[in-house]
């Protein structure tokens, strides 16, 4: 009885002489527990409830983009004119088509970059800022093999976009797009990076996207995806569109971007290396009954007259390795291929009828109208 007794003496001493220390502590230097409040204000500042900052610091740099596009079309004729003349008729007529995109500006003196199949074949295209300003843009260059193009206003005191450093890019980054999906401007989806180095989309013919579960709809394209900071981490491009899938996006990382813009700029359009030859796919494998090479690429199609063909490569050769680096796959050779410029001599390793090969293969600038 006495141990409990003095035990709760002990306790109730503890107590009187922590709160008479906390009094004197408060009455005497109260800048102790403001340094303690303010420092627990920065704390919870660090995981912000609201990404205001973020969306109005990139805002006056996302455009919207009208593309006017005047295609022909086979119809066919009225059926009084088909009665007057006895026989049917197709007949050809321009149909005026429109699309939706977004752009992200670039300089204070008005380029911007959006995606090539926005304004692809576009006879008009015309940009609206974010405060409704409506202005008509030229197209300055375009890379239909990352799906980029540059285009100019003539406007001046514009507010470009940061870049960031997409290499820093971490899967589980928040990042949000901004654009102008189905006509409704500055709209802004969240998500975060679901993955990086994304490839075998068939969107471009080179592929390194960053994925996001960020929405991205129709009008999204060419617009920005942005970090936390309203910082441009990617281009947003497009969605994956297998029935059933939800949430998987994809950009063209910053990087990607900043590089090919430069060359569109200097040159207005990128020169690459191209060796004349057309790669076997998955699904042509399949229907081809055709055994797929257990590591590179085979080939499909040789080009006569371009340097594959003149230097001796066939139709389902295999390409092993290029200047020793092992070929993945026919998204993995198109990339190294892409980093060679036209005229570059190329080590090209294989193997043709079982038998291993070894060629020098000088690249030439890849025709438009041929598949690579």
């Amino acid at each position: 009885m006495n141990k409990t007794i003095s035990l709760l003496k002990f306790i109730i001493q503890s107590i009187i002489v922590g709160l008479a220390l906390g009094f004197l502590i408060v009455y005497f230097k109260p800048q102790i527990l403001k340094s303690k409040l303010e420092n627990q204000s920065i704390e919870n500042q660090t995981s912000p409830l609201s990404y205001a900052s973020a969306v109005n610091k990139i805002a006056p740099s996302v455009v919207s983009i009208y593309a006017q596009t005047e295609v022909l079309k086979t119809t066919r004729v009225s059926p009084e004119l088909e009665k007057f003349m006895g026989f049917s008729s197709l007949v050809k007529q321009p149909v005026t088509q429109q699309y939706l995109g977004s752009g992200v500006i670039m300089s204070d003196d008005g380029y911007i970059v959006t995606n090539y199949h926005v304004i692809k074949n576009a006879t008009q295209i015309i940009i609206s800022l974010w405060d409704n300003t409506l202005l008509e843009a030229k197209l300055i260059g375009s890379d239909s093999v990352t799906d980029l193009a540059v285009l100019k206003i003539e406007a001046i005191n514009l507010t470009p976009a940061t870049f960031a450093d997409s290499d820093n890019t971490q899967t589980g980054d928040i990042v949000m797009a901004v654009g102008n999906p189905y006509g409704l401007s500055q709209s802004v989806s969240l998500g975060i990076v679901s993955a990086k180095g994304r490839s075998g989309l068939d969107v471009s013919t080179v592929e390194n996207f960053i994925q996001t579960d960020a929405a991205i709809n129709n009008g999204n394209s060419g617009g920005a995806l942005i970090n936390a900071a309203g910082d441009v981490v990617g281009i947003s491009t497009a969605t994956f569109n297998q029935e059933g899938a939800q949430g998987i996006n994809f950009a063209i990382p910053a990087n990607a971007t900043k590089l090919i813009t430069q060359q569109l700029l200097k040159n207005g359009k990128i020169f690459r290396g191209w060796l004349g030859i057309y790669l076997y796919t998955r699904q042509m494998f399949y229907r081809a009954r055709v055994q797929q090479p257990d590591k590179g690429v085979m080939v499909y199609v040789v080009y006569e007259n371009f340097p594959a063909h003149i230097n001796g490569i066939k139709h389902n050769d295999v390409i092993t390795h290029i200047n020793d680096i092992e070929v993945i796959d026919q998204y993995h050779y198109k990339e190294i291929i892409a980093q060679s410029s036209p005229g570059q001599t190329l080590e090209i390793f294989g193997i043709s009828n079982g038998k291993p090969f070894r060629k020098k293969v000088k690249t030439v600038d890849r025709p438009p109208q041929l598949k690579d």
